[in-house]
């Protein structure tokens, strides 16, 4: 909510740039670390202008209360003057700054915000020297600065002189402290809080506020080129997140102070350097782990100057599994969908940084392999080129000094080529069952769980086969659906592994908050560990799993052969889908505008044939991931060109004929059956009526 107190006479250029991160850019994690009364000291890293900008108003939102900033002079004339002065920073030359500062912490009037690395740095060049940290600016060192402790220590100490009476002359104090009469000294103490802030991703690409300022000014140093650029791609493009950390007491580091005759500046010069170190420590080691810091950090401690692209992956995966068992701290983009990096297609948040890596000249590439360029990637640059010119740099040394971090990535890389294997085909087994158990158990409760043995996926091995055949059930059934047909192809020679998409097998809640991406990821993730054991795999799909099995043959696997696709749900009869469910849509969107939320519809009731398998309703928000299914499917079909049979009942109740129809047509497969049964049910592999639809599934896949 804005709050327009704090920002009266700033310009509207500011309100609008912040409204607009603060509603879609920004990610605050910790606002239960902030203490509610206490005077306090936000102390953060420091790699953007605009954050001199943005956290105080992000706090002043969470806590209400106003939070001062020191800014450097120029900052302080240029148009954000007005808006830093209205929320009441001050220059760094400002005579009277530091009484002002604790002023404001002796009364809690208002809090501060300072940044002890000094300056922007924007090469995250940090390392740690004789216990302290110093940062590093084209090859000059500085220790980080003290400043804030100093703040935090000395307002302490004068707070518990003033409490405990030993303040000789009241009114000078108050003087010199600009201390009113109606003022109040605060008896809480003042604490630190130190707060994280990272960026994901950090991009450099031209944008049109870049173009903006080119056309408008003629003469434009390198620098505030560089600043424009990076600044704007963050506020336009990135991710920002302010992770708020606990707060560091000071009474636990003053008691043995306390009483003692010493010279105020005696305590504070004795304590502030160990002040700074611990909480500069927690700031550091609390960095956001993202993707590219995976990224970067495997090529950095690659021995090889030469790695394969699916090696260069797996590794990626696995450092990733052990950050996400070891690290509190990681994004999404570490979490969702990263099956994806190691099943055979494109996976956007890889693409996007080896596209970095190769127009820095970082990488150069090889039809398999990526050659990694370590002199590059090492290039410090300036302070004022380096974020344009090598940002993958920035990122390493953001997270070198990350022990745990920096630990995991170094055994990994020391692992062969078959140790990677054996390790990925380890995990994504163990993730598999997993998955399925951790479900259960949540449900295990419920009356209508199913037993186990109806929702586990399986493996029916064949002894010396080295061909695979991967089986997908049906929307809110379980693997036991394609048991009979698994059985059958076992016995025909083939190795057959049922997949359990996620959500299914347990009860009907655990299919309500699951995604078309979640039962797509459970394909993949089966499919990978079938490319990690067999050479060669066919994808058999019934209904909805008949549409992942199409979607499955985008996968650039060489070892997957064929689709098998059986009444792929394109286009249903069923008259819920078409008719009941939207309108129960558009009823629960009437209920939500009323904040009657107790009237909602949460599912329509299911009669199915096979009712020990299949679930016995349906979740309205779960049938609206089946149609977002139905509609990327639709959208891919004319990029399939794998060998495929399509199979289709002719009276099929649930999926129209036209699905089978319009799959044939619209594929690119130069290899292409089409098979229509007289059957009347949807579920043809199950029962009586099987052997046909069976004998052709085998016949197909026989002769590749």
């Amino acid at each position: 909510m804005l709050k327009k107190d704090l920002l009266i006479d700033s310009s509207g250029y500011v309100l609008n740039l912040l409204e607009k991160i603060l509603s879609t850019n920004i990610k605050i994690y910790g606002q239960e670390n902030i203490p509610k009364d206490n005077p306090k000291i936000f102390v953060a890293n420091h790699f953007t202008r605009i954050e001199a900008l943005l956290v105080p108003y992000c706090l002043y939102d969470i806590t209400n209360k106003k939070v001062g900033v020191i800014a450097d002079d120029g900052l302080m004339k240029s148009y954000f003057g007005n808006y830093l002065q209205n929320i009441g920073a001050l220059a760094k030359s400002h005579p009277n700054r530091n009484n002002i500062i604790l002023s404001d912490l002796l009364t809690a009037r208002k809090d501060w915000l300072i940044f002890p690395e000094g300056r922007m740095v924007k090469a995250k060049d940090i390392t740690k020297e004789d216990n302290h940290y110093t940062v590093k600016i084209n090859d000059n060192k500085t220790r980080i600065f003290t400043g804030s402790a100093f703040f935090a220590l000395y307002s302490e100490i004068l707070r518990q002189d003033y409490l405990n009476k030993k303040i000789k002359n009241k009114n000078k104090f108050q003087r010199k402290y600009l201390i009113n009469q109606n003022d109040k000294i605060e008896d809480k103490e003042t604490m630190i809080i130190p707060i994280n802030i990272t960026y994901s991703p950090i991009r450099t690409e031209e944008n049109f506020l870049e173009k903006m300022v080119k056309r408008l000014y003629d003469d434009i140093s390198d620098k505030f080129l560089e600043e424009i650029k990076i600044e704007s791609n963050i506020v336009l493009n990135s991710q920002i997140i302010i992770r708020i950390l606990k707060p560091i007491s000071l009474h636990k580091m003053l008691k043995n102070s306390y009483g003692i005759e010493l010279n105020h500046n005696t305590i504070v010069e004795k304590l502030r350097y160990e002040l700074t170190h611990k909480f500069m420590k927690r700031i550091y080691e609390n960095l956001t782990v993202r993707f590219e810091h995976i990224f970067v950090l495997i090529l950095y401690y690659l021995k090889q100057p030469r790695i394969s692209k699916l090696y260069f992956k797996r590794l990626i995966y696995l450092v990733a599994k052990r950050v996400k068992e070891d690290c509190t701290l990681f994004e999404d983009d570490i979490r969702k969908d990263i099956i994806n990096l190691i099943s055979y297609e494109n996976y956007d948040t890889f693409d996007e940084i080896i596209k970095i890596a190769i127009n820095d000249k970082i990488i150069t590439q090889t039809k398999d392999e990526y050659i990694i360029h370590k002199d590059i990637l090492l290039n410090m640059h300036t302070h004022n080129t380096i974020r344009i010119k090598n940002i993958l740099r920035v990122v390493l040394n953001e997270v070198l000094i990350i022990d745990k971090m920096n630990e995991i990535v170094k055994q990994k890389v020391s692992l062969n080529n078959d140790e990677i294997d054996t390790e990925l085909l380890h995990i994504l087994q163990e993730e598999e069952i997993d998955e399925f158990e951790t479900d259960y158990i949540k449900f295990s409760q419920k009356h209508d769980i199913k037993p186990k043995d109806i929702g586990k996926p399986f493996l029916l091995k064949y002894n010396n086969s080295k061909k695979c055949i991967l089986i997908i059930h049906g929307f809110s059934s379980a693997p036991k659906e394609v048991e009979e047909l698994a059985v059958f192809l076992n016995n025909q020679g083939f190795n057959v592994y049922a997949v359990r998409l996620k959500g299914h097998g347990t009860v009907p809640e655990d299919l309500k908050d699951t995604s078309y991406k979640d039962w797509y990821n459970s394909v993949s993730r089966s499919v990978t560990i079938a490319s990690l054991k067999y050479d060669k795999i066919d994808i058999v799909g019934f209904s909805t799993g008949g549409l992942l099995a199409l979607l499955s043959s985008r996968k650039y696997l060489p070892k997957l052969k064929s689709i098998v696709c059986i009444n792929a749900a394109l286009n249903l009869n069923d008259i819920r889908i078409k008719t009941v469910l939207p309108a129960i849509d558009f009823w629960n969107d009437i209920v939500s505008s009323f904040n009657a939320n107790s009237l909602k519809k949460e599912f329509i009731e299911n009669k199915a044939r096979y009712p020990k398998i299949n679930y016995d309703k349906f979740y309205v928000k779960a049938i609206l991931q089946l149609k977002e299914l139905m509609n990327i499917t639709k959208l891919n079909l004319e990029k399939i060109n794998k060998k495929i049979l399509i199979i289709q009942a002719k009276n099929d109740p649930v999926v129209n004929i036209s699905s089978a129809y319009e799959i044939h047509d619209k594929i690119k497969s130069q290899n292409k059956q089409l098979a229509i049964f007289e059957l009347n049910e949807h579920v043809i592999i199950k029962g009586k009526n099987t052997k046909k639809v069976f004998d052709k599934i085998e016949q197909f896949l026989v002769n590749e």
